[in-house]
Parts: structure tokens; sequence; C-alpha cells
């Protein structure tokens, strides 16, 4: 059945009966390229912690827009683990643990051996050679006019390959002052009658005990084909003045 559909050109017509395999790779590969630099990576953070004095159990997942899948790295009771995550839902099972404990050096030299060996080093050892300078007629004010420029630009334009899917605070917190506590509390409820929906604070005071417990989030996409635009525009911006500079009389501006 399948050799019947893939012999019939007008159902898939990449599938030519020659080089099958490497038209199937090919478009794999343009796929997973445009999946790559056109959709954003997303990247989130958590943190919980279940009581106030409980240890914080921490989470850092990398996935492809939005976490629809990819992984992420758990720490909980001092354990690592790398899960998978799928449609922003982290599997438990299967997990890969990584080990913390470090290993020892049973070979390592006494100190008689270190003192042995130093003596029978030559006192008279000849000088590493100083390093060349490299004689290409720019200082460093030079360097500085070349580069200030397109750092400043892509500074300026660096928070556009990053967007904030949200961030929020969920639990229960208690200061050591019951009235900080509820300053705090009042603080937050105008901070939720801003308009931004993508900040959620859910916190309840608790003013007869000290500390905090509940969970943190926050979710970031990165947009690498935005970044790499911005790293070639940068690139090219430097090149053409370093290209100024070298080979032509006319002066550099800082800006």
């Amino acid at each position: 059945m399948l050799s019947t559909l893939l012999g019939r050109p007008y159902l898939l017509p990449i599938f030519d009966g020659k080089g099958v395999v490497l038209d199937f790779f090919l478009y794999a590969l343009l796929v997973g390229v445009f999946f790559f630099f056109f959709l954003p990576i997303s990247l989130v953070l958590r943190a919980a912690r279940h009581e106030s004095n409980a240890p914080i159990h921490a989470e850092i997942s990398l996935g492809l827009y939005r976490a629809c899948i990819g992984i992420a790295f758990q720490m909980r009771e001092n354990q690592p683990s790398i899960h998978l995550v799928l449609f922003d839902r982290l599997i438990t099972r299967p997990s890969l643990p990584l080990a913390t404990g470090k290993k020892k050096v049973d070979n390592a030299p006494s100190i008689a051996e270190t003192e042995t060996q130093s003596q029978e080093q030559s006192p008279s050892s000849p000088l590493p050679p100083e390093p060349l300078e490299a004689e290409n007629g720019l200082e460093t004010i030079d360097w500085i006019r070349i580069g200030l420029s397109p750092l400043l630009r892509l500074l300026t334009r660096f928070p556009k390959a990053f967007s904030l899917y949200i961030l929020l605070v969920k639990g229960r917190f208690g200061l050591e002052d019951p009235m900080q506590t509820g300053a705090l509390y009042g603080y937050q409820r105008a901070a939720m009658a801003l308009p931004f929906k993508r900040l959620r604070l859910e916190l309840i005071p608790d003013f007869c005990r000290q500390g905090f417990s509940g969970q943190a989030q926050i979710s970031i996409g990165i947009h690498l084909g935005v970044l790499l635009l911005m790293v070639l525009s940068f690139a090219l911006h430097a090149g053409l003045r370093y290209v100024q500079v070298r080979y032509t009389s006319k002066p550099l501006r800082f800006f």
C-alpha cells in the first residue's frame, strides 16, 4: 500500500522514485531550519516551595514555540535530572538523572615527589618569548570608534529579540512586621490594576507566619532569526567602519 502511494506522483510529488531518501531529508532539513529560526524558542524558569522552611525546587526548560516540545533541567531535593517537555507539560518518566558526586583522584603526587621534581628542573630555564604585537596601524581610540556605534545600535535593538509570555507569582507570604505584610499586599493590588495582562500576582498575606511558600514562573520567547539578523547587521556595520578607517583617509566619527 505504501509503495503504491509513493509511486503516484500526484499524491506525493517530492518522491520521484530516484533519491527518495535524499529528498525526504532535504525537506526535513528545510522544515527544521524554518522552525528553528522563524519560530520562537521558549525559555521557562520555575521555582516552587511547598512550605516556608522547605527547600526550593527549581526547573529550567527550553522548548520550541511555547514549549510544544523540548527538554527541562530539574533540581529537586539536590538531585538534578533531565526530562522531556511536551505541550508545556513536564514528563516525569522517563528521566535522565545526573550524578553530582565528585570523583577522587588516587594518583595525586605526594609532597616529597613534588619537591624532587622541582629540584630536578633546571633553574636557568629560558624565558618564554614575548608575544608579538600586531602592526596594523590602529590605536585603541580607533577600535573604540569602530565598535562603539554598532554596539550601541545592537544594544538598542537587542530587546526586540525577546518577548515576555507570562510572569507568575503565586502563593502565601508573610513578613516579620504584620504592617509591612499588609502594605506589601496593598502594593500588589495596585500593581494588578495596571494594564499588564502578562503579569499575574496571586499572593495571599499571612499575618501569623513569616516566610514564603508557593511558586514563581517566568516564560520568555527568544526569536533566533531576529537575533541572527541583528548580529549580521552588527558585523556588517563594524566591518564597513573598519574598512573606512583602515583604507581611507576620511575621518570617522564616534556615532
